[in-house]
């Protein structure tokens, strides 16, 4: 069956938690801040990933990979000027709050915790474009997937010469992202006890398309 590249419509946005909270199922960040059953991880982080995906839409671009209706892959990112998000905007994430203190009521000061870290350890100037959320289909992983994904965004950024920023806690997926020219800005733990964090910025002169091998794909991005 045919992949094929489009923006996000409305009729997929059901499908974004779901599929994310699979693509993400294993990342660092979320199995150590929301250990145990992977179910219930998934419960806050679906609602997680689909406010990060409609905030985009609204200050961004959302880029979405489909097979036959089916969503398979996405890319999500805030314009320049986009971040930091308003009161307002943030209050779009407060289905994520209640999810976490109800499934994970114990580990809700290091949510916050990584919350405010990712808000400190973001560059806000000079502006740029940032990858909240890039994300395949875990039975889709391996086909080059994420590669033309990160290649549109790129190519999308490239057209005003602007720079990108985006984070990782997936020492593969850091190596993934330094083949499409993003450099290691600083390696922080988001909340105390947490894995590493690599913040990375890929400057507007950067090679424009990477050479990442596409079976290092992945979930790539978490809170």
């Amino acid at each position: 069956m045919t992949v094929t590249l489009q923006e996000l419509g409305p009729e997929l946005l059901d499908q974004v938690g779901p599929m994310c909270a699979r693509a993400f199922d294993d990342y660092p960040f979320l199995a150590e801040l929301f250990p145990g059953d992977s179910e219930r991880r998934g419960k806050v982080s679906s609602r997680f990933y689909l406010a990060t995906v409609i905030d985009c839409l609204e200050y961004g671009t959302v880029h979405a990979l489909v097979e036959e209706g089916r969503l398979v892959g996405v890319a999500a990112w805030l314009r320049p000027g986009a971040f930091p998000q308003s009161l307002r905007r943030q209050a779009g994430f407060l289905p994520t709050v209640w999810a976490g203190l109800r499934h994970f009521p114990g580990r809700a000061r290091l949510a916050l915790q990584a919350l405010a870290r990712l808000e400190r350890y973001h560059p806000h100037t000079p502006p740029h474009w940032y990858l909240a959320v890039i994300a395949v289909d875990p039975s889709m992983q391996g086909r080059g997937l994420g590669v033309r994904l990160m290649k549109r965004g790129l190519e999308m950024a490239a057209e005003k010469g602007d720079p990108c920023f985006l984070e990782t806690a997936k020492e593969s997926n850091r190596e993934w992202y330094r083949g499409f020219g993003f450099e290691t800005q600083r390696i922080e733990p988001c909340f105390d006890g947490g894995p590493p964090q690599w913040f990375m910025w890929r400057p507007p002169e950067a090679a424009q398309v990477g050479t990442a091998s596409p079976a290092r794909e992945h979930g790539a991005r978490a809170p």
